[in-house]
């Protein structure tokens, strides 16, 4: 045995000797490189997992001498220089990759990348070319062709290739469309366009709230436009990210040492006399008159010159008298509106009276944005001039004289309209109103809400008008008080003749907007192929308009009236009333569909009078398509949640200009019945055993409910949806829990709009006593009813905007051993609204259905009351329970 045993290891030894060694000296080379190599890569990705990006580099550059066509250590090398910041190797690491392989975008969008960062843009518009010849939706590389193409000057190009980005990420929800505002805005910045560069960066920061870069740009702009507010909103804003931002905190500081900016000096327009002195001396009156008021306006006057050039020139004239801290809160600060672009601005007098005499002049002035412009994508050149007020005490008078200059003539052809309120929130005791014009300038006016005739004088061919009313007393507000217009005595006036005369005015402007070009055509044909039917189609259009142009409203210079070419708002795929509009209609017409647009104030502002033809008369634009037999399709394009075939409420019920190729035609658009604007709730609702109440619930809404619930739901983040639900519903069940929540497209018009949601929550929540547990219904949202009709008495009437069904049917299936105490059932009808209430109990099954109809929303003072005992029920009865008990022995 020992000798075999030595036998086998010697043996083993002649062949590790012999054979093996003879093995070794034929290894194939190839085999020996490719180890070699693999050893490099090995040791290169560890290198990498350590961060030694100095062995990994040279472990890859091993590699590379290895096997010099091998593509991965191209790749490798060329992200370690990236990563290292060396982009001039990066550039030729990554220009060797592509050369081996070519149809990697991702390789050519990192060169592209590079070529940026090392300026030369003409290289990386190449890159990025190639790239989208390989994927042309790739939106890293469209965006940055986009920006490549500005870089170069080729601006068409750029804003063309940026809207295909656009187009295909929308709200930008992709990382690399992070950046595709600001680049357009960028584009409109060269151009000169900064209405619309200001538009694309405040579209930026909507989108991504924390866009430094973006705040920083607004800033510049506002800051070259003189609008330093605006510039000092956005700088704050900076620092609310990034407090040790060190450009925010230095612009803040220039901007707050700057002067007051030079304004040429306008007189007064002096055209009645009065003693300023005299007025404030019986001021001290004010205060034992009025004891409640906050303040008392003692003179209120306005004069209006129009010069034979033209030239309009106005003086707003204000003594008040403040009486508590609330009056010196109202008038702290003076906001007087103008156009720094078209008009001068003079403060003639700025002073506060202390009641010991001693005078204080103003001199602190601000350019202010007008509220509400920056929150809803709104761009105007109207801003607001703040004068604030100094050392206000109570007790204490202001007075301030303020005016106002155009700032070029206008040869006299300019039409005018405006009107004046002689009533205000504070007692009033004197409102004078000077208008003083050529002869020849004819116009018309109206007293409405009052009896006032002017006093008329005329001196070389000038005319002077003067209109005197005396003391009023405050205007109480009210919750759904019908507009100001219809409440207070005013006149109105304007230079129009005939509503002919307006439409003609409208259309002049709006005659050589509805082109069209071969995107238009494209567009409409994808849009309406394969469809049979005209109303199809026009229902396709309306949706693409509503949904696919945004809306930003740019009323810069004549952009105020005047809409853009139809083919610029597609181009920029945005636009306000007008732009959106004017783009609808001349879509249509490719699909031979006359459209008109149509001139509408909707509310809550004040109802159109016909007596008194004017544009001013109109705030907002819609779109009117007749039919056969007199039918007719009524759109806004505006109201990107409003489903074909609908208004919202506040375009109901209006008097509109139609303005038709020739003439002007008066209409009234449809009110809705109720049963068009409705909601319904469904819900089923199960005790189980462990006392665990489970609930399906579905929410059907129609009309405004519809367009409403799309509003207010598609601005939330799915991944927040059931904790939306959970928190509204918590409002009934505490305690609950959503477990699932489905819904329907919001953004397809084309579909109802449905929620499903599946919920839970303990029944033990509910108890008031042992085994006896009270049960909340789903609720109708009737809630604010409460408050609307909380006062005793209304002066005015109540306007509960638009008629109403409310259909909320609840299915709860009680487990056997329980009993159920059901409420009281209701039953209410008056001619403006009803509502009932309906209990049963069957098979172990409790049904409730409460329902609501608001027939007619405008409810006078004299059935106020009625109706406030009406709603107050309502809530009552929205607010029952169901009262459970389990059964003695289960019996």
């Amino acid at each position: 045995l020992f000798s075999l045993i030595v036998f086998l290891l010697s043996g083993c030894s002649v062949i590790r000797q012999g054979h093996l060694l003879r093995r070794q000296e034929t290894v194939d080379p190839f085999i020996l490189r490719n180890q070699q190599w693999k050893e490099q890569i090995r040791i290169a990705d560890q290198a990498l997992l350590d961060r030694n990006f100095p062995l990994a580099l040279e472990a890859f550059q091993n590699a590379l001498l290895i096997k010099p066509k091998h593509s991965l250590p191209h790749i490798e090398i060329a992200k370690i220089y990236f990563q290292t910041q060396d982009y001039e190797k990066a550039r030729d690491a990554f220009s060797n990759y592509v050369a081996l392989e070519p149809k990697d975008r991702n390789a050519r969008n990192y060169l592209g990348y590079i070529h940026e960062k090392l300026g030369n843009y003409e290289a990386a518009t190449e890159q990025f070319e190639n790239s989208l010849r390989i994927n042309s939706r790739d939106l890293y590389a469209l965006n940055h062709l986009g920006l490549a193409y500005k870089q170069t000057g080729k601006l068409d190009e750029a804003e063309m290739i940026l809207r295909k980005a656009l187009a295909i990420d929308p709200i930008c929800q992709r990382t690399e469309s992070k950046n595709l505002h600001n680049y357009l805005a960028l584009i409109f910045q060269e151009r000169g366009d900064i209405g619309e560069a200001i538009a694309e960066y405040r579209e930026s920061i909507r989108l991504f709230h924390n866009d430094i870069w973006a705040r920083q740009q607004l800033g510049a702009i506002f800051e070259d436009e003189g609008r330093h507010f605006e510039a000092q909103i956005q700088y704050s804003k900076i620092l609310e990210i990034d407090s040790e931002n060190l450009l925010a905190q230095d612009r803040l500081q220039v901007l707050n040492q700057l002067s007051t900016p030079n304004i040429v000096k306008i007189n007064p327009v002096d055209i009645i006399e009065i003693d300023n002195e005299q007025i404030i001396e019986d001021g001290y009156l004010a205060e034992t008159t009025y004891p409640n008021a906050d303040a008392v306006i003692l003179l209120n006057q306005f004069s209006h010159e129009i010069l034979p050039n033209g030239q309009n020139r106005y003086t707003t004239h204000q003594i008040i008298k403040l009486l508590t801290y609330r009056g010196i809160k109202q008038y702290d600060d003076i906001a007087i509106p103008y156009n720094p672009d078209a008009q001068y601005l003079t403060v003639n007098q700025a002073r506060t009276i202390l009641p010991d005499g001693s005078i204080y002049q103003s001199e602190a002035f601000n350019r202010v944005t007008p509220p509400g412009l920056l929150e809803y994508n709104l761009y105007s050149d109207t801003v607001w001039h703040v004068i604030s007020m100094s050392a206000l005490e109570p007790g204490c008078t202001i007075e301030y004289q303020v005016s106002i200059e155009d700032a070029t003539t206008s040869n006299g052809e300019n039409r005018f309209w405006g009107g004046f309120h002689f009533q205000s929130t504070n007692p009033t005791l004197q409102t004078n109103y000077a208008f003083r014009l050529p002869k020849d300038r004819g116009f018309r006016w109206k007293a409405v809400n009052c009896m006032i005739e002017p006093q008329i004088m005329l001196e070389n061919e000038i005319v002077t008008y003067l209109w005197h009313y005396g003391e009023t007393p405050a205007i109480h507000e009210e919750v759904g008080m019908p507009n100001i217009d219809e409440i207070v005595p005013r006149f109105s006036f304007s230079s129009f003749d005939s509503w002919d005369e307006v439409s003609n005015w409208y259309r002049e402007l709006a005659k050589d907007r509805y082109d069209f070009d071969s995107n238009i055509k494209q567009i409409v044909n994808n849009l309406t192929s394969g469809l049979e039917t005209q109303h199809e189609k026009i229902r396709t259009i309306y949706d693409f308009v509503t949904s696919k142009i945004r809306y930003v409203g740019i009323e810069l210079g004549k952009g105020a009236y005047q809409p853009s070419l139809a083919s610029q708002v597609l181009h920029k795929r945005y636009g306000d009333c007008k732009d959106k509009t004017t783009l609808m209609i001349s879509m249509l017409d490719q699909i031979d569909v006359q459209a008109f647009p149509v001139l509408i104030n909707p509310s809550p502002f004040a109802r159109v009078d016909p007596e008194m033809p004017s544009t001013g008369q109109f705030s907002h634009l819609i779109t009117m398509i007749p039919q056969q037999e007199g039918e007719i399709i009524w759109l806004d394009p505006t109201s990107e949640t409003c489903p074909f075939g609908s208004l919202p409420a506040i375009n109901q019920g209006r008097q509109v200009l139609v303005v038709k190729k020739k003439t002007a035609e008066f209409l009234e658009t449809p009110t809705a019945p109720p049963e068009f604007n409705q909601l319904i709730v469904n819900t089923k609702i199960v005790i189980g055993s462990d006392d665990v109440i489970r609930g399906d619930m579905e929410i059907l809404p129609t009309g405004q409910y519809d367009i409403d619930y799309r509003f207010a739901y598609k601005q939330i983040n799915p991944v927040n949806i059931k904790q939306t639900f959970a928190a509204e519903l918590n409002g009934r069940f505490t305690s609950l829990q959503v477990d699932q929540v489905h819904m329907s497209d919001l953004q397809d018009l084309s579909t109802p709009t449905w929620f499903r949601i599946k919920f839970h929550f303990d029944l033990k929540t509910m108890s008031v006593a042992n085994d006896r547990f009270l049960l909340s219904l789903p609720g109708g949202d009737f809630e604010n009813y409460a408050q609307i009709f909380a006062p005793r008495e209304r002066q005015y009437s109540l306007d509960l905007s638009h008629p109403i069904k409310v259909v909320r049917s609840t299915e709860v299936r009680i487990p056997e051993g329980w009993d159920v105490i059901l409420p009281a059932e209701i039953n209410k009808d008056y001619h403006f609204a009803s509502f009932s209430s309906k209990y049963s109990y069957e098979n172990s099954i409790v049904y409730t259905q409460l329902y609501l109809m608001v027939k007619n929303p405008v409810i006078s003072p004299n059935d106020y009351p009625v109706a406030k005992v009406f709603f107050g029920q309502l809530v009552r009865e929205d607010q029952k329970h169901l009262t459970l008990q389990k059964k003695i022995g289960g019996t």
